[in-house]
């Protein structure tokens, strides 16, 4: 024991060479007189404190670590109770103020040795430290994520979800947990292959791409969601870890977006067939069945307003599959029995009723008259022209209880208005139709030529005495060229004029006919279209006939020549004769360029049907008193007259320049020419006759 106390512990060459090879700081401590002394070390003890540790052999441990009374009452511990220990020791270092964090393993060699290892363990703890804060940080973030996230094993047993999991899918943790996510009724059974397939993706190491589907909450309800599955590893465990976000309201937007466009589609489609459409009611019958199909109606249906202020079915389109047709079988719908009805359309601009049943008791009246209809459910739109009431568009359930959401009612307003201006443009085509025939009527009866004429001078439209005077291919040529036969406008050109000012010019011009004569016409023109800037676009142009009144003034001029040579006595007489002859051919001239012409059409031999406000001019009446009904013989003073003109009607089909007598209701007696044509029916017989009526002279006394 001397020696050892005296030299350093010394131990086999094989012992010291295995100590030395340990690559943690080891020491020998020796006990002795209730202390310990540093007896030996190894290498890597001298390395760590860089070769101090030589200046510490053989002094005591009370001395060595007069701060550390955990190392003492250790090394006491080890050798009293002869067995390892093992302690993790803790200190503040006095140069640094630094924690440092030991290891410290003591093993007792009999009969008096301990062998201590010390292991600077200060980064693991701090590494420990660290990962715990990661840990409880991940763990707050896991907790309080506003994403619904859970921990599945690789089996797909779920062992944690935090909680807007539970808020989301309306379940519990301890609903859902230690389940297996397939199992779950929260998934459509549908997508448990595609959830199949991405798990074994992702245990495979090959990317999954986020998908989108819809779950079922606790209650019942709907929500749609987008998963995200990764793999992570939680301690020695890995774990797969789903994120589901809630995308509902995208996924809502993102559905009004495609809705409203469909609908803008379908609004588009609507509008191009009644635009495009020559057979209106064929497109507004097909448009009716396209709507009530896309609300999902039972029955869709047009009314309209008759004479009599009821309304009548114009259309009715059954729209459900699979149900018998219904039509609705009434001549006509009071709609005055419907006063709800008439004050929810005043008010809202639209009737709505998801329930008939459910009617309140002021609407009793209209309560009965649907369900005699056996209609549940209606939902009815005004037609409006120009702000006047025209009738409905309906749509409505026989079979059961509809409810339609406010875009139905933003839809059907909208394809409502489009109906309502195709019908308007029907009516108006029908109405333009009606008098076009009328005065194409009027124009035919006319005996002077008119034409339309473009401001380039192109002839678009003729009538039938200008194709008669100046040859049928007459439209889409210059005027004068085939009016004129020249190549170039006239000087001085009055239609031209008309263009630049748009006000009514006329002078008498010479015109060569269809063989070559030379005519001298009385021409007028004025403007008879305009463009949206206000411009005159078209022109109408009235060539009369004047020849056989200039051959006349020219055979009055060569007469009163020569009477000047017979007899200077005469000259005044004859002068005066001209003068008057030219003062009646002025004022036959300004009744013609009146056009004061009275028209008429009445049935054959029998009473008057039409008359314009020239005809009661023409017979001294006010233009306010009709005289249809009135007797056409009875207008006759001659009745010889009236037996040729009627036979010449019957014979030719027409009579020109027919001179007669009418009488006035005050008995005078007004000389007329008349231009009449005969209407025939399908069989031949004559039915109407229609024509001008022209006054000739002032009124005789009777």
């Amino acid at each position: 024991m001397e020696e050892l106390e005296s030299k350093p512990f010394l131990l086999e060459k094989n012992m010291k060479f295995f100590f030395d090879g340990i690559p943690i700081p080891s020491y020998v401590w020796q006990e002795k007189h209730n202390d310990f002394i540093l007896v030996d070390y190894n290498k890597v003890a001298e390395k760590v404190t860089n070769g101090k540790i030589k200046d510490l052999l053989h002094k005591k441990a009370s001395e060595i670590h007069e701060d550390r009374l955990d190392i003492i009452e250790a090394l006491n511990q080890c050798f009293q109770e002869k067995k390892s220990i093992f302690k993790i020791s803790n200190y503040i270092m006095k140069t640094t103020g630094e924690e440092v964090n030991l290891s410290l393993k003591m093993h007792f060699l009999p009969p008096d040795l301990i062998i201590v290892h010390i292991n600077d363990i200060t980064q693991w703890k701090q590494a420990e430290k660290k990962l715990k804060a990661s840990e409880e940080k991940y763990k707050q973030l896991f907790e309080h994520s506003p994403e619904s996230i859970a921990l599945l094993k690789l089996n797909g047993t779920i062992i944690d979800v935090n909680l807007a999991t539970e808020v989301q899918s309306g379940y519990t943790k301890d609903d859902l947990v230690n389940k297996h996510y397939l199992k779950l009724a929260v998934y459509p059974s549908n997508l448990i292959p595609i959830f199949k397939s991405r798990f074994s993706r992702l245990l495979e190491g090959k990317p999954n791409k986020p998908i989108e589907f819809e779950i079922y909450k606790k209650d019942g309800s709907k929500r749609w969601i987008s998963t995200q599955i990764s793999l992570i590893n939680v301690g020695e465990e890995q774990l797969i870890q789903a994120f589901l976000i809630d995308i509902t309201e995208r996924k809502n937007f993102e559905q009004k977006i495609k809705q409203k466009l469909e609908n803008e589609k379908f609004i588009s489609t609507i509008s191009s067939r009644l635009i495009g459409n020559i057979n209106i009611d064929k497109a507004i019958s097909e448009s009716l069945l396209d709507m009530g199909i896309l609300i999902g109606a039972t029955r869709a249906y047009i009314l309209l307003f008759n004479e009599k202020d009821s309304l009548e079915f114009y259309i009715q389109e059954w729209c459900a599959k699979g149900i018998k047709p219904q039509m609705i079988n009434l001549t006509a719908i009071d709609y005055k029995k419907f006063p709800w009805s008439s004050k929810q359309s005043r008010e809202k601009n639209y009737i709505y009723i998801k329930d008939v049943s459910e009617l309140p008791e002021e609407a009793s009246a209209t309560k009965r008259e649907f369900e005699k209809l056996k209609i549940n459910s209606m939902l009815i739109f005004p037609i409006k022209i120009k702000n006047e009431l025209y009738g409905f568009i309906g749509f409505d359930n026989i079979e059961r209880v509809r409810k339609w959401e406010e875009e139905d009612f933003n839809l059907l307003q909208t394809t409502s208005e489009i109906i309502g201006s195709a019908l308007e443009r029907k009516w108006s085509e029908e109405t333009l139709k009606g008098s076009h025939q009328l005065l194409a009527g009027i124009f035919s009866s006319l005996t002077d030529t008119i034409y339309l004429v473009d401001n380039l001078l192109n002839i678009i439209w003729v009538n039938n005495v200008a194709k008669q005077t100046f040859g049928i291919q007459l439209t889409s040529k210059k005027c004068y060229s085939v009016l004129m036969h020249r190549g170039k406008p006239c000087k001085e050109c009055m239609v031209l004029k008309t263009f630049l000012d748009g006000k009514i010019h006329e002078k008498e011009k010479e015109y060569v006919d269809i063989i070559g004569n030379k005519k001298v016409c009385w021409t007028t023109s004025s403007a008879a279209g305009l463009n949206l800037e206000g411009e005159t676009e078209l022109a109408i142009v009235i060539i009369r006939d004047i020849t056989t009144q200039k051959l006349t003034e020219d055979s009055l001029i060569q007469s009163e020549i020569s009477l000047k040579l017979l007899n200077e006595t005469l000259v005044q007489k004859v002068e005066e004769k001209t003068r008057e002859l030219k003062e009646s051919e002025e004022n036959y001239k300004r009744m013609l360029n009146d056009l004061d012409v009275g028209f008429y059409k009445g049935a054959f031999k029998e009473k008057l049907l039409m008359h314009n406000a020239a005809f009661n001019k023409i017979i001294g009446l006010s233009e306010s008193i009709s005289l249809v009904g009135s007797k056409a013989s009875q207008f006759f003073v001659n009745a010889n007259d009236q037996k040729k003109y009627y036979k010449d009607l019957l014979e030719k089909g027409y009579v020109r320049n027919f001179p007669s007598q009418i009488k006035a209701l005050d008995g005078k007696i007004i000389n007329i020419q008349i231009n009449s044509h005969l209407i025939r029916d399908d069989k031949g017989n004559p039915k109407e006759v229609e024509g001008t009526v022209i006054k000739l002279t002032d009124n005789i006394k009777n």
